[in-house]
Parts: C-alpha cells; structure tokens; sequence
C-alpha cells in the first residue's frame, strides 16, 4: 500500500497551498468584517479551476480524481470558509447532479458555466418540515403538458443570494416518500422562483443562506434530472460528492489550527517555561496531531472509495469521513482555543473563527447523527456477511 502522494498531487499541493497562503488568506479578516469577498479572490479562484476540480476536462473542469479534488480543497479550507462555499460547493452538490444526470442540451449548457465559476450553484433539498428526514419534502411538482409546475419553499439554501441555477427537488405525490421525489435544473430567471428570507447564521460570512420560494414556477421537462421518482437517489449520489469533499475540508481547517497551536505553544511562556514544554500541554499536542493524522487518512481513503466507483463503498466511506473529520476538527477547534486563552476567544485572532465555521459541519449535507446511522448499517452489513455459512 503506497501511502506518499504522486508527484503530480504533490505540485497540486504545493500550487494551491501558495495560492491560498498568498491571494486568499490576506482577505480572511476583511471578509469577517465586511461579508464581502474580493472579486480579485474570485477571480484567482477561477484561474487555479477550484470551481471545477472535479469537473471532467470537457465541461472545463481540471478533470482530477475525487483524491486531487480532495487535496485541492484540504488546502482550500485553510483560508476563509466564504471561498469554500462559493468554489468548492460548486464542485459537488451545485453541480454533480447536472454533471450525472442532465440530458445532454442541459447539462452542455450548465457545466462549462460552473466549472469555470462564471455560475454558482446551489441544492435546494432542505425545507423547513425535512431535514435530515428529505424523504419529507413538501414542495410539489405537477405536470402541466411539457412543463412541470412547482410550488413550494426551501431553507438554508447555501449561495442561494448568487446562485444562477438551482438543483431543485421536488415530489410529485407527498404519500409516495422518497419514490414520489423528482430533481430539476432551474435557472434562476425562471418566473415564480424568488429569493426569499437571507438567514443569518453563526459563521459563514462572505457566503449567504436564505429561503428560496417557489410559486407556479414552471420548468420545461427538459430540466428533469434523471427520470421521475430518482430525485431522492440523485440527492444522495451528490451527497456522497458532498460528504467526501467535506472530510477532506475538515482535514484542511483542522490542520490550520494546529500550525496556530504550535506556533502559539512554542512562543508563549507560563511559569517560566514556554507552554510546549508543559507535559499537559504536550499530550494535547499529541492528541490533535494523532487525531488529525487519523482523519486525513480516512478523508483520502473516502477518496479513494469515490474513484473505484462502488457506490455502497463509496457512500458507507463517504459518511465515515465527513464524521470523523467534523468531530475531530471540533475537537481541535476547542482545543486550540483553550490553549491561545483568552485571545483564542476573541476577535482579534482568527480561532474563534474557525472554531465557529466548523461547527457547522456536523449539521449540513447530513447530521452527524445520520452518518451514524449510515456507519452503522454498513458494519452490521459487513458483520452479516461475514458471518453468513457459504
């Protein structure tokens, strides 16, 4: 087993890592004050391709592997979040659906457009009565000749404010669950689409989630993804897209705060001696590098996973990366901020932050609660299997 990246990972690596060190991270703190990210940022984010990482190269993406795009964004995350949620959610859940499943005129049409940034994409799944439950959704879609009517409101819809197309899910039948759910591509013009109630949240300044509402808002049959009743699948499939990129982003994030911590540690001294030489102070450190190490493996095997095309595999690794990753970088979030102290809490250093954006992690593309579900399902699957006479 080869654990060393190949060279050509390596000089992603390395080019992204100056990229975000040079042209992203100087924004950090304008960003937390003003909401507003450079158009010089964005524009440095089109030319490196970080809205199309995982874009095959005929769309204009970079065409690398769901391991490449993973490495991509570990770095991406080490800058503010407002420049993962504006390039890299376009890589995934703002476009895998219209990447997989959108007939040819539309996804021609689309993908070139969100590769290269000049659209953000958003996925309106979640509504105010379905969450985690999404099997629950209450928007309706009728047919109408060759159109389909839809009428209905979704919340927190990240990028929802800039977003040019929407990946909009639908039921035809509430009674029917998951099996009555269709999936769209909207374009944002379509009359009866509106942006509804901008939600403030905690963290995530620079990026904007709000309401989106919908009131006989008429989409030609064209812009159905996949076939009738696949929605819920297809929400799932990007979902895993999702969940593999955000392992590798708490990865990133965490990885940020441990340099502030060595840094921090190295410097300050308590008592005469400087913290690191603390035995305490020492097993912390031990304890969020091996945490750290431990995720990252797990992120890129996830990774790797995506890439061997198994989808059982794929999205059982997907959710045991995106809740290791989210609880060890809480974890190491906490962490680092006690041992900055009171300038870890306040707003003059970047920690509290990050220790706020990475809460959210646990929350979005599927609680931590529902990836335990998923984890569990999937060992006592292989645990029956196992155990089954031949």
């Amino acid at each position: 087993m080869q654990f060393e990246l190949p060279d050509d990972l390596r000089l992603l690596q390395n080019r992204v890592r100056e990229f975000v060190r040079t042209e992203l991270q100087p924004h950090d703190a304008q960003i937390e004050e003003t909401g507003n990210v450079p158009e010089s940022a964005m524009a440095g984010l089109r030319k490196m391709g970080l809205f199309g990482t995982n874009t095959p190269k005929q769309w204009g993406g970079l065409g690398l592997s769901m391991l490449g795009s993973c490495i991509a964004i570990e770095e991406l995350a080490k800058a503010h979040t407002a420049f993962y949620y504006l390039s890299g959610v376009n890589v995934h859940i703002g476009s895998k659906a219209i990447e997989f499943f959108a007939k040819p005129d539309i996804r021609d049409k689309w993908l070139p457009e969100l590769a290269s940034g000049r659209v953000i994409g958003a996925f309106a799944l979640t509504e105010p009565d379905a969450g985690s439950d999404a099997a629950r959704i209450q928007t309706i879609a009728r047919r109408d000749g060759d159109h389909y009517v839809i009428d209905g409101r979704k919340t927190y819809i990240t990028n929802a404010p800039a977003a040019g197309v929407f990946t909009v899910f639908a039921t035809l039948d509430p009674s029917a669950g998951a099996k009555g759910i269709c999936a769209f591509a909207v374009d944002a013009k379509t009359p009866g689409l509106s942006i509804g109630r901008v939600v403030e949240m905690a963290a995530g300044r620079g990026s904007e989630h709000s309401e989106l509402l919908f009131q006989d808002c008429r989409v030609h049959r064209d812009n159905l993804l996949g076939q009738e009743g696949e929605g819920f699948a297809i929400a799932m499939r990007c979902l895993d897209a999702g969940r593999t990129h955000w392992g590798a982003y708490c990865v990133g994030a965490a990885s940020q705060l441990l340099e502030y911590a060595l840094d921090h540690v190295s410097k300050r001294e308590v008592f005469g001696r400087r913290l690191r030489d603390h035995q305490g102070v020492e097993w912390q450190i031990a304890d969020m590098a091996s945490a750290l190490h431990a995720a990252r493996l797990v992120a890129y095997e996830a990774a790797w996973r995506y890439d061997q095309g198994d989808a059982a595999a794929r999205t059982a690794a997907a959710a045991l990366s995106k809740y290791t990753g989210a609880d060890m970088v809480s974890r190491i979030a906490d962490t680092t901020l006690q041992l900055f102290g009171g300038s870890g809490y306040s707003k003059d250093l970047p920690i509290e932050r990050i220790w706020r954006e990475t809460r959210v992690v646990r929350i979005l593309d599927g609680t931590s609660e529902i990836m335990r579900q998923i984890i569990a399902r999937n060992t006592f699957r292989t645990h029956e299997r196992r155990n089954t006479a031949v």
